[in-house]
């Protein structure tokens, strides 16, 4: 994914708009044209770099995910070839080494059902109980873990249960010594490949899905950062314009020919960096 930046966005927004609109200029009386450069504006008001830098956090955000999920198909990839090599010399009678399970570990555990509260406690209660806060209140601080609070992580004793794994498979390829297998041992190795290639479709179709949701999420999250700073922009401008009586204000760009036009854009950039203070 490519790294977006802010301006060009904001420069087909007013190129689109410029296109359809016409400014009577006789209509205005006395008419006084200012401009600024929009581009050097932008560069230099310290939200455009602030709202570039969140947006980068986001891209990275979904390119790590992308990365781990590409991880996770690949691996599923390299199982299902050793598993499929492994039992084609056992159909054919050879010796052969069951190759470990890699696969299983990449499964997310199944979520343990929180205990329902005793039904005595619940029956008892004379009045309004104030509910526990969601979000950890001291999150954040120093020597606090984000959320992850001792009350929330299980105790010892109730981790959630791992995936089921073939007890059968896990201990020859423990044994690590090439073997003939039995029938039961081709059938488990069987199973296996077709769980994981299952589990291999699921995994390439979520992260084509999850690919084009973070492509669409890029998009929009660019354009309103991008009006987002534009609108912050606009609002000093029109003050300014108000101040220096510019009836009409253009971006540099579109300026081709002025005999008095004035040019606000140090002034601009001054009023921004002031309301930054």
């Amino acid at each position: 994914m490519n790294r977006m930046t802010l301006y060009g966005v904001l420069v087909v927004g007013i190129a689109g708009t410029l296109s359809g609109v016409e400014i009577p200029l006789e209509s205005l009386s006395p008419v006084r044209i200012g401009y600024v450069d929009l581009q050097k504006v932008f560069d230099t008001f310290p939200d455009k770099a602030f709202a570039e830098g969140d947006l980068l956090k986001e891209i990275q955000k979904r390119r790590t995910e992308l990365a781990t999920r590409q991880n996770a198909i690949n691996i599923m990839r390299q199982q299902i070839a050793a598993d499929q090599a492994a039992l084609d010399l056992a159909k054919a009678g050879k010796p052969t080494t069951v190759p470990p399970d890699s696969v299983t570990a990449l499964q997310p555990p199944e979520p343990v059902p929180a205990p329902a509260p005793p039904e005595a406690e619940v029956t008892q209660s004379t009045g309004a109980v104030e509910p526990y806060p969601m979000e950890e209140p001291l999150a954040g601080l120093p020597g606090h873990d984000g959320g992850l609070s001792g009350a929330s992580k299980p105790l010892p004793g109730m981790e959630p249960p791992k995936p089921k794994t073939s007890p059968l498979l896990d201990a020859l390829a423990e044994a690590g010594t090439a073997t003939v297998l039995n029938a039961e041992a081709q059938t488990a190795l069987q199973k296996r490949i077709e769980t994981t290639r299952q589990a291999l479709d699921r995994s390439v179709s979520k992260f084509k899905n999850y690919r084009g949701k973070a492509l669409e999420d890029m998009k929009q999250l660019q354009t309103q950062k991008t009006y987002g700073v534009m609108s912050r922009i606009y609002a000093v401008l029109q003050g300014l314009a108000r101040d220096e009586s510019v009836t009409v204000v253009l971006d540099k760009t579109y300026v081709l020919y002025g005999e008095e036009t004035v040019d606000l854009s140090e002034k601009l950039i001054a009023r921004l960096n002031q309301e930054q203070l």
